[in-house]
């Protein structure tokens, strides 16, 4: 009887050591598009697109491309197609994983030219929705642009595709003004933002140098902060701290900056590490090697990137409705920190070089360092609130 009870005890003890951990089916998989034959063709001419898509917990399944101006256009990773009506396209791709789940979005611009020269451009939609808002509030612009050329929106936005939206945030009223121009001319369309004032209480904080710090892919942790790759190709996260205990409980937070403009860019970081990322991460009072993450995680709170090469600093502060609703989860649960995460992620295609045999998205660019200081005690967080009556 003991042998058997012994033998017993045995093989539960062995089914439990090989127990696997629970896998999240729900994690979406990351989709990316590598190569495009060419950002511009002539109407008839063949246009070939590559993708691919990386799944953390399953199988990569499936394939969606899109235009946005021909609809559905293939299900497979790679195709090409001579079939592309005259306009300036925005390709979508995304992936499928076994579990059902679909990737975000990414995208690329084609434009498709009719022999002959530039058509004149046209405004077909400039709209803010809502164009009436309370100070702190946002409100969201849309465009759509016919024909080829380049299209800026001012103030404070700056180039943009041929067709998109984007969430905005003036403290006072604001007109902004769309311009399309190419060798036929400049069109032009304003839209107004009326904001109604109230009475913001401004609060400058700036981060915490003792929690500031980078954690580097080989589990190294540094105190300044640093984020891209190192001169031996070792990538490098960075992390901010700032204290919050000087916000009132009970304050409704309106906006949020991160100001970032005192970054030094060190070589060429855009477009080789791809965007920069922002994430809302609580680490504590001090980084651990288990802080930096492989996997990209999901709602990220900004995320910045250049179309070309450029060793630009960041030239004005973050700010997204994401940054405030972030903030002021911290302040209602009584929370003195506010941590952020900062990564480079490589999503999107940069059409305006040609960057078509995907270096990149490779090492073998890299010959050197390419990384931000941003400069531990240096940023800061602006928070502005209003209390309740």
């Amino acid at each position: 009887m003991k042998k058997a009870a012994l033998a017993i005890l045995l093989g539960m003890v062995m089914i439990a050591g090989c127990a696997r951990p629970a896998v999240n089916t729900k994690l979406a998989p990351l989709a990316y598009i590598d190569s495009v034959s060419a950002p511009q063709v002539f109407v008839g001419e063949k246009v070939s697109f590559t993708g691919h898509a990386v799944s953390s917990t399953g199988q990569v399944v499936a394939y969606t491309w899109r235009s946005s101006i021909n609809g559905n256009l293939s299900q497979l990773a790679s195709f090409e197609t001579d079939k592309l009506t005259a306009g300036t396209h925005t390709i979508w791709f995304r992936a499928q994983d076994n579990y059902g789940n679909w990737s975000d979005e990414v995208g690329t611009n084609v434009s498709i030219l009719i022999p002959g020269g530039p058509e004149k451009m046209s405004v077909r939609v400039f709209t803010a929705t809502p164009p009436n808002i309370t100070e702190g509030d946002w409100t969201n612009l849309s465009w759509d642009v016919s024909g080829y050329g380049s299209v800026r929106i001012d103030p404070d936005i700056g180039d943009v595709s041929m067709s998109g939206s984007r969430t905005v945030q003036p403290l006072q009223d604001t007109v902004y003004t769309i311009f399309g121009r190419n060798d036929e001319g400049v069109v032009t369309a304003s839209t107004k933002v009326t904001v109604t004032p109230l009475h913001l209480y401004t609060l400058v904080l700036y981060s915490i140098a003792a929690e500031d710090g980078t954690v580097r892919k080989d589990k190294v942790v540094l105190d300044e902060v640093m984020v891209g790759e190192n001169e031996m190709q070792v990538q490098m996260q960075g992390f901010l701290s700032f204290d919050l205990s000087a916000v009132p409980q009970g304050a409704i937070i309106k906006t949020v900056d991160l100001d970032l403009t005192n970054t030094v860019v060190v070589n060429s970081p855009f477009p080789w590490q791809g965007a920069l990322d922002i994430y809302n991460q609580q680490y504590g009072s001090s980084l651990r090697p288990n802080d930096y993450m492989v996997i990209v995680p999901a709602g990220y709170l900004y995320s910045w990137s250049y179309n070309v090469v450029s060793t630009m600093v960041p030239d004005k502060p973050f700010t997204s409705p994401d940054f405030v609703t972030a903030v002021q989860k911290r302040v209602d649960a009584g929370d003195n920190r506010f941590q952020v995460r900062m990564q480079f992620e490589k999503y999107y295609y940069y059409s305006r070089q040609d960057y078509t045999n995907g270096g990149y998205q490779s090492n073998t660019y890299q010959t050197s360092a390419n990384y931000l200081d941003i400069g531990s005690g240096n940023p800061k967080l602006t928070v502005r609130y209003i209390l309740p009556d």
